[in-house]
């Protein structure tokens, strides 16, 4: 794998104002403050703190740092499908997104996992749980998980097992019934047991979409998993005309004794559930990641959003279609969660005089809560001494934005002011990923330089160009007869 810059000296973060959270996950902003950074951890906070010798000093005066945003839910691989997105639903995202690494060459993987990545930090997002379902060979997963740890970002890469085609191009589409590969599998309990990569901060998880798969056969595959070191598993669960309206994912979970406590299963987007689905999930506090923007343009459903009770963390989903601001998703899930309220109690004819849920929820959510539902709350989502140093520093002073609110509530400032514009620095694992708005260069093992962003936006454009011409000889049509055979969709029940 790339080899990866190491956290080296010490930094002092002058004249902030930090917003830190207390041990009752109440966000309190600390004034003035300093924090000092040594290697990749976190080591003191507080006023007037004494730089060590030849220590890095950034003057932070009118700026507030945050913690670094958790993304619980996103598909790093797919950055040149941008574009293709913005106007399907799920029924056509699946063949024309999920199932288009078949066109990608393991390079392409490469740059697209970069790209993503890269997109994410620039906008403060420092850790990711990947659901990488685009390792069409174990190349791919290889490259994908290269260009993972070259970025810089703190990760869970949760190896999926995309479709693999028998046959797919001008005239038809054949999948292969060989959804788990022996080489693939055992892939993975390689890169398992030579984990973790990027020192330290890159994990290796499984994602898992196969639940039609008999019992012992699921929990043959989990329990054997976790014994080779698998660190977290993730799923889709949605309840919709695509996906199906019977299937109950969370009590399949319970009923096959697969549940943890803290739980290593997170579950992606929760929609369509029945009460008693929503009262399983909150009796088991199995995390969920709501991706608000994704579920909304492609129909998933209403999203779960900041529902009383469910232990929710964020996600983005797809950056071919929407922003990979983790805040962009806090903010709409917040105006989501408040607009169901409102909905609900005009049924009554009544209306609530206060919200329910906060803009500290909102913030919490795509902070601590997102770590602790990664298994990582002692180690980031949060400003402590000991904990590692993944920051995110918003330039307030010079936002017209967040003018007349940093001052007065840094909180709200970041939550329903803040655009990616602000975000002036990016720290993961004590390292600057992005500094003075910019970010920083990316070093790659076959490279003698490291690579700037425009270097890598070359990249980018050049393989979507080839991938843009392989999609020319994939059948549409004949993909999406696949997919309704697959999911037995009742295409009376779809509105053209």
């Amino acid at each position: 794998m790339a080899a990866s810059a190491k956290a080296t000296g010490a930094i002092l973060l002058t004249g902030a104002t930090v917003l830190f959270h207390t041990e009752s996950d109440k966000v309190e902003a600390l004034r003035n403050t300093d924090i000092l950074v040594r290697g990749n951890k976190i080591t003191k906070i507080g006023k007037g703190v004494s730089p060590p010798r030849g220590a890095e000093i950034v003057d932070c005066t009118g700026k507030i740092i945050s913690p670094g945003f958790v993304d619980t839910h996103h598909h790093l691989w797919q950055t040149q499908l941008k574009g293709q997105h913005a106007d399907i639903s799920l029924c056509e995202y699946i063949p024309a997104g999920y199932w288009q690494s078949h066109a990608y060459r393991p390079q392409d993987m490469f740059w697209g996992q970069l790209g993503g990545a890269m997109q994410a930090i620039d906008a403060g997002t420092t850790f990711v749980l990947d659901h990488a379902h685009g390792n069409q060979t174990n190349e791919h997963a290889n490259e994908a998980l290269k260009a993972t740890v070259a970025s810089g970002l703190r990760s869970v890469f949760a190896y999926s097992h995309p479709p693999y085609f028998t046959k797919w191009d001008e005239k038809t589409c054949e999948m292969s019934h060989d959804i788990l590969p022996k080489s693939s599998m055992e892939h993975i309990f390689s890169l398992a047991a030579q984990q973790p990569f990027g020192n330290g901060r890159v994990q290796i998880g499984f994602g898992f979409d196969y639940w039609f798969l008999p019992k012992e056969a699921i929990q043959g595959i989990f329990g054997s998993l976790r014994q080779g070191g698998v660190k977290l598993f993730t799923s889709h669960y949605a309840k919709n005309a695509v996906f199906g309206t019977h299937s109950s994912l969370i009590h399949t979970l319970q009923s096959y004794n697969l549940i943890k406590s803290p739980s290593d299963i997170l579950l992606s987007h929760a929609t369509g559930l029945t009460a008693s689905e929503e009262d399983a999930l909150r009796k088991t506090q199995i995390p969920v990641s709501s991706t608000p923007h994704t579920e909304t343009l492609m129909g998933f459903g209403w999203p779960v959003s900041l529902n009383s009770g469910i232990n929710l963390t964020l996600g983005v989903d797809c950056h071919t279609s929407n922003t990979s601001s983790i805040i962009s998703m806090a903010r709409s899930s917040l105006m989501q969660s408040r607009q169901k309220e409102a909905t609900e109690a005009a049924k009554g004819s009544r209306m609530h005089f206060r919200p329910a849920v906060t803009v500290k929820d909102a913030f919490n959510a795509a902070t601590i809560s997102g770590a602790r539902g990664v298994q990582l709350g002692d180690q980031i989502g949060s400003i402590r001494e000991g904990k590692m140093a993944d920051l995110v520093i918003f330039d307030a002073q010079n936002s017209p934005s967040m003018s007349c609110v940093a001052e007065t509530d840094p909180l709200t400032a970041i939550v329903m002011h803040s655009d990616i514009r602000d975000v002036d620095a990016v720290m993961i694992d004590g390292i600057w990923r992005k500094k003075q708005g910019k970010l920083c260069a990316v070093q790659l093992d076959s490279q003698k330089n490291a690579l700037e962003w425009s270097d890598v936006r070359k990249k980018l454009l050049a393989s979507q160009g080839d991938i843009l011409e392989r999609q020319k000889k994939l059948n549409m049509e004949k993909a999406g007869q696949v997919l309704n055979q697959m999911f037995r969709i009742d295409e009376s029940k779809l509105i053209k």
